[in-house]
């Protein structure tokens, strides 16, 4: 995944950062606004820091599903939200002190982010199995002082700025494009070295030492220079235009409304990345880095374009970006997709998102300059604003990413919010003084262009996943026998049976060992250490095709299956190999997050736990592979039982496995774990084998020369626990733990590989 393309896009940024400090026009007030904007650049890279590492941690204790996804996010905007609503408050209760509160924040947001890892890992203790509206308070609770103290930063300095040079636009516009810069970096920076190399507490402590650098230099400068600016910016203040263009509940609604859709493009790009990137986790950062980067270049340069423009004519620039962000945005998933079938790397569509974002992110400031007035209590209009557009991010979250994401496909949710956003651009062009008027022709045309060009782009979405997950590759131009698209993410199978999860191979609907497509003989492997496995737990159900072997087993009594996505349960009615795993009494399906769903039940204990996990690089895999997990799984097995799991050929994970278990068996690719040893029973195993009914029907047959000579290659197998180290057989711990030496170990902190490699092999896992 190469990153250039953004890191280019950020190039663009840094050389605007330099331009708007070193032109400020007051050459008295230069030094200031080098030292500000430097200072509110810091202040942003540690907030994104925060916020993927917090998210992480928090769904480590609340799961990673869509419900807990919307909890958290929703509980981050709802923080700023308030925070921006004190900083107002404070800001025209002290004008003159806004440096000192703004270090004081920072000060605050360093002390909670040292403890923050730690205060969640208490709380992942108390809430064990909490439900979901309590999850949505204490989510709340634990968030909202640092993110007060975040959200409250803006309009502190905006108060501050505002009395130095005595316009609002040009205020906002600067201190938002250097925080938003800050941000922007500190998501390259993540994608590309700091969460690899420090993990969550590195990143975190990494991001306190720059809040308190921040924090420390803005309460001494801010002390230094509080008498005198009074007597600057009563000056700035009587000589400044206080009329408002636009009245402020109008300009509230604007700001909320480009928020939502803000929001919504956001969680819609997300998607498109996730299927184009393999589900690795850095797409996630490059998006927000890109995104971010977007939204500071639109909100400077239409602030420097427009700062001595009529509000007349500042509205119309809301409108146009309005406008042109929804029309635009329609055709960037089909580009990603066109991109990818000509094996042109995705990210090189970045310019494209960049642009929308940047026309999508001008709004904001350019509404604070429309409708507020330059006088004492400009930080607290600028403050209701930005808590406007807030709420309306925050909706934006629930309602498109909880809700028509469920109800509607990618196709249908980008061409809506496009659609919206084009709307309600036209509707800022006919309110542009406040009260209705007709717009000039060019802005009817405008209006009616952009209508029309959003329905249009629908055309272009033809095959867009099988292009997104194939690429330049045959299978692009067949398409999927069926798509499953939730608020959970998006199920594809090909004609042949094989299913895609995000754009990554999940497997086959297969349970044939005499047609082995999915390496199906390493479930059936399972019998040749636990041969009586009475009580089952099942990680993931996917296909249904593992589930349905193990629900069969000879000695099952019950089985409790907990699968993330209910996609699944709408595919395995349609393929009759798996079909009666639904009806199945001894089988209990949970939709939830698996860590999340075992956590809560502390009183589950089985004889055998399997897991067939996804790849060991994907985004959030490493949840499913660390040590805290492999010690919440230890928990759960009975005397003598097993955790069961794919490595997806990590010697890493192997070698996790074993640093947590004393014994350990590897069959292939997977690897069986316990506290007591493991020991292969070859002539058990093929009891147990001939014993096994699918559907009523023997499985190994007898009278099926294909089925015994599968069973003469499962005894080899077995065998091969004995000799030396064979990729497709069997090793024990001792032999693993000989030859694999010193390894990463897979932690909650670290991440696993998730963040450290570029290369990945998507192959049959």
């Amino acid at each position: 995944m190469t990153s250039t393309p953004v890191f280019a896009l950020l190039a663009v940024d840094l050389i605007l950062f330099l331009f708007a400090i070193f032109h400020f026009e007051k050459s008295a007030r230069r030094r200031d606004m080098v030292l500000l904007s430097t200072l509110f650049f810091c202040s942003g890279m540690p907030a994104l820091v925060y916020q993927i590492v917090w998210e992480r941690a928090l769904f480590a204790i609340y799961g990673v599903n869509a419900e807990s996804v919307a909890v958290v996010v929703s509980a981050f905007m709802l923080g700023f939200g308030l925070g921006a609503l004190a900083g107002g408050w404070f800001s025209s209760r002290f004008p003159r002190q806004g440096i000192v509160l703004f270090g004081v924040a920072e000060l605050g947001t360093a002390f909670f982010g040292l403890g923050s890892l730690a205060i969640f890992r208490w709380a992942a203790e108390y809430t064990a199995g909490a439900s979901l509206p309590y999850t949505i308070v204490f989510s709340f609770l634990l968030l909202i002082i640092p993110t007060m103290l975040m959200g409250a930063t803006l309009p502190l300095l905006v108060e501050h700025l505002v009395r130095s040079s005595g316009r609002v636009g040009h205020s906002v516009a600067t201190l938002y494009f250097v925080n938003t810069f800050g941000s922007a970096a500190a998501c390259g920076l993540c994608a590309s070295f700091v969460l690899r190399d420090f993990g969550q507490s590195g990143s975190v402590t990494l991001a306190a030492c720059i809040n308190t650098l921040a924090g420390a230099t803005a309460c001494l400068y801010g002390r230094n220079t509080e008498a005198r600016f009074a007597e600057d910016s009563a000056i700035s203040l009587r000589t400044a235009n206080a009329k408002p263009g636009i009245p402020l509940k109008m300009a509230m609604m604007f700001a909320g409304l480009s928020g939502f859709f803000a929001l919504g493009l956001e969680i819609a790009w997300f998607r498109v990345f996730s299927l184009a990137s393999a589900d690795r986790a850095p797409a996630f950062a490059l998006l927000l880095s890109t995104y971010l980067a977007g939204v500071a270049t639109g909100s400077y340069i239409t602030g420097k374009l427009t700062e001595r423009k009529s509000s007349a004519a500042v509205v119309y620039v809301i409108g146009l970006a309005m406008l042109l962000s929804g029309a635009i945005s329609a055709y960037l998933p089909p580009l990603v997709a066109v991109l990818m079938s000509r094996s042109i790397p995705f990210l090189a569509s970045a310019p494209a998102f960049f642009l929308t974002a940047a026309l999508m992110g001008s709004v904001l400031p350019l509404i604070c300059q429309a409708a507020v007035s330059a006088d004492d209590r400009a930080g607290r209009g600028v403050s209701l604003i930005y808590v406007s557009n807030i709420i309306g991010s925050a909706l934006g979250s629930l309602a498109i990413g909880f809700v028509l994401m469920n109800q509607f496909g990618l196709r249908q949710v980008s061409l809506q919010i496009g659609m919206g956003a084009v709307i309600s651009g036209g509707v800022v062009l006919l309110f542009t003084q406040g009260h209705f008027r007709v717009p000039p022709a060019w802005a009817l045309a405008t209006i009616l262009a952009a209508v029309v060009a959003v329905p249009v782009a629908s055309r272009a979405y033809s095959n867009l996943f099988e292009r997104l997950i194939f690429g330049a590759q045959r299978l692009a131009k067949k398409p999927f026998a069926h798509v499953m698209e939730n608020r959970n993410g998006i199920i594809a199978v090909t004609q042949d049976g094989a299913v895609f999860g995000t754009g990554v191979y999940d497997g086959y609907f297969n349970i044939d060992p005499t047609a082995d497509v999915n390496g199906i003989v390493r479930t059936y492997a399972l019998s040749a250490f636990q041969a009586a496995p009475k009580r089952m737990f099942v990680l993931g159900l996917s296909s249904g095709s593992w589930a349905q072997i193990l629900a069969n087993h000879p000695q099952l009594e019950s089985m409790d299956i907990v699968e993330i996505n209910p996609g699944y349960l709408q595919l395995i009615p349609q393929y009759p190999v798996v079909r009666s795993l639904l009806q199945n009494p001894k089988v209990h399906i949970h939709i939830d997050d698996a860590r999340r769903w075992l956590v809560a039940h502390p009183e589950a204990h089985y004889d055998a736990i399997v897991a067939n996990d996804s790849f060991y690089w994907r985004d959030h895999s490493s949840g499913l592979l660390s040590v805290e997990y492999l010690k919440l799984m230890r928990e759960h097995l009975n005397r003598g039982g097993v955790y069961y799991y794919n490595t997806t050929w990590s010697d890493d994970a192997v070698a996790t496995g074993l640093h947590v278990f004393p014994y350990g068996l590897r069959v292939m690719n997977f690897l069986a774990v316990s506290d007591s040893p493991i020991v292969v029973n070859k002539e058990l195993w093929m009891t147990v084998l001939r014993e096994y009914k699918i559907d009523g029907v023997l499985v190994f047959a007898p009278a099926n020369s294909k089925a015994n000579r599968i069973l003469r290659a499962y005894t080899a197998l077995a065998d091969s626990v004995k000799e030396t180290w064979i990729p497709l057989g069997m090793e024990s711990s001792d032999s693993l733990n000989a030859r694999l030496g010193r390894r990463l170990i897979f932690t909650d902190d670290n991440m696993g590989w998730e963040w450290r490699n570029d290369s990945v092999d998507i192959s049959w896992q």
